[in-house]
C-alpha cells in the first residue's frame, strides 16, 4: 500500500515545461501580432527578442508591462458525462526593460527582467485526477543584462547573460483518508536558480526589409532544499516524514528567425518561426533528504519532443500617434500523449491576437494587446497513473505596457 501511495504521489510533478507554461508576453507589441515582430520592432524589448537590434535604437527607454493570463481547462473522464473545470485564476507575467547609451551611437546597453515561463492552475480536490494534482503555481523570472553593437548602419549584434530564479508551489491528494474522512495531502514548494545566455543579430536589407536571428540557451534550474510536507493518517506518518528535496528542471533552448517587410507606406508585415529544444526534458528526478522504504528517490520518464511555432502579424500605422495590430499563429506541442498531465494538459494550438500603441506625447506611449489561444481537444491515458479522459483548454491573455523615452 505504501509503495502504491508513493507511486501515485510522485507520478507527475512535471512542473512547467510544456507549451502551456511558456509565456510569450515580453513585448505587448509582439503580443498584438501573435508573437511576431522580432525583426520589425526595434525597441527596448529587443533585449529579449533580438539583442542585435538594440544598438539601432536612436533613443533610450524604460518600459514596464504585464499580462493577465487566464488559463481555463476542462476534463471529462472516459465513460463519464461529468466535466470538471479548473478554478478561475489570473497569472500576471511581467516584463521590465531598460535601454541606455549615447544617442545614435554604435552601442547600447540594457537590462531585462521578465517571466518566460509561468502559470497557475487549480483543479481542486474533487476531480478524478486529484491524486495527480490539486493546484500548481510557478514562475521563472529571468534577469538579463545585455550589450549590443552596431557594426554597420544595417547590421547589429548583441547578447546577454541570463540568471533565472524559479518559484514552484504545488499540492495533490493522497489516497489515504484520516479519521475525519478527509484524504491525505502532499505539498511541494521551493526556489531554484539557473544560468544561460541570449544572442542575436539583426540586419536591414534594401527597401526596409529586415531579418532577425536569435538563440536563447537552455537554463537548467537547480532546485535545492525544497520543502516536502505530507498530511497523512498517523499510521503512515513515519513513512512520509516532512523533509526537503533537490531536483533539476530544464528550461529549453530556442532558435528564432524573424522577417519583416513593408506592404505600403503605413503597413508592415512580420513573421516569426521558432524551434524549441524540448527534447532535453527526458526525465524528472527527485532526491529526498530523508528516505524511508516508502519515500524513495524517484525517476519519472517524460520523453518530450522538440517543438515548432509559426506566427504572422500586421502593423498598421493609422495616424502619426496610433498603430493597430493583428496576428495569428500555430504552435506544435512537445508533449506526447502518454505524458500529458493536468499541470499543463498541452496540445497543438491556434492563436489570434489584436493590439495597439498610442503615443501620448514624444516621451510616453501606451501599448495594449489581447491574445486568445485554443488548444485542440485531446484524449489521453496517463502513463504514470492510468487516468484516461479528454482535456480541453483555452487561454486568454490581455496586457498593457507603458514606455518612457528620452
Amino acid at each position: 500500500m505504501k509503495k502504491i501511495l508513493l507511486g501515485l504521489l510522485l507520478a507527475s510533478p512535471g512542473i512547467l515545461w510544456a507549451q502551456g507554461s511558456q509565456v510569450n508576453t515580453q513585448s505587448q507589441k509582439a503580443v498584438g501580432m501573435a508573437g511576431a515582430g522580432s525583426a520589425l520592432f526595434i525597441d527596448e524589448a529587443s533585449i529579449f527578442y533580438s539583442p542585435g537590434a538594440l544598438a539601432k535604437m536612436d533613443h533610450n527607454a524604460l518600459s514596464v508591462g504585464a499580462s493577465g493570463v487566464m488559463y481555463r481547462s476542462a476534463f471529462r473522464e472516459l465513460n463519464s458525462n461529468d466535466v470538471h473545470h479548473t478554478k478561475f485564476k489570473i497569472t500576471p507575467p511581467f516584463a521590465v526593460f531598460a535601454a541606455l547609451g549615447p544617442k545614435n551611437s554604435w552601442w547600447k546597453a540594457g537590462i531585462g527582467v521578465y517571466t518566460p515561463f509561468g502559470g497557475s492552475v487549480d483543479w481542486g480536490d474533487q476531480w478524478p485526477g486529484r491524486y495527480e494534482l490539486n493546484h500548481l503555481q510557478m514562475r521563472a523570472i529571468y534577469i538579463q543584462p545585455t550589450l549590443s553593437f552596431k557594426l554597420t548602419e544595417n547590421f547589429g549584434i548583441g547578447g546577454g547573460f541570463v540568471y533565472n530564479v524559479g518559484f514552484v508551489d504545488l499540492s495533490r491528494s493522497i489516497p489515504a483518508a484520516g479519521a475525519d474522512g478527509q484524504p491525505g495531502r502532499a505539498e511541494l514548494s521551493g526556489v531554484g536558480t539557473g544560468m544561460g545566455f541570449n544572442l542575436g543579430v539583426h540586419y536591414h536589407l534594401e527597401d526596409n526589409v529586415a531579418i532577425s536571428l536569435s538563440y536563447r540557451s537552455k537554463v537548467v534550474t537547480k532546485l535545492k532544499d525544497g520543502d516536502a510536507e505530507f498530511t497523512v493518517p498517523p499510521a503512515l506518518a513515519a513513512s512520509f516524514p516532512n523533509t526537503t528535496f533537490n531536483a533539476e528542471l530544464p528550461l529549453p533552448a530556442s532558435f528564432n528567425f524573424g522577417i519583416s517587410f513593408p506592404a505600403s507606406d503605413r503597413v508592415d508585415i512580420a513573421a516569426d518561426a521558432t524551434f524549441i529544444g524540448y527534447s532535453i526534458y527526458k526525465e524528472l528526478n527527485f532526491d529526498y533528504k530523508d528516505n524511508t522504504p516508502a519515500l524513495t528517490d524517484t525517476r519519472q520518464i517524460k520523453k518530450y519532443e522538440n517543438a515548432l511555432s509559426a506566427k504572422v502579424g500586421v502593423n498598421y500605422q493609422t495616424t502619426d500617434r496610433l498603430a493597430l495590430r493583428a496576428g495569428a499563429g500555430y504552435v506544435y506541442t512537445p508533449v506526447r500523449g502518454p505524458y500529458v498531465s493536468p499541470e499543463t494538459p498541452d496540445n497543438n494550438r491556434l492563436m489570434g491576437s489584436v493590439g495597439f500603441t498610442y503615443d501620448i506625447n514624444d516621451k510616453w506611449d501606451i501599448t495594449g494587446a489581447y491574445v486568445f489561444q485554443q488548444l485542440m481537444e485531446r484524449t489521453v491515458a496517463s502513463a504514470a497513473t492510468g487516468l484516461t479522459g479528454t482535456y480541453k483548454t483555452n487561454i486568454h491573455a490581455p496586457g498593457l505596457s507603458l514606455t518612457y523615452k528620452w
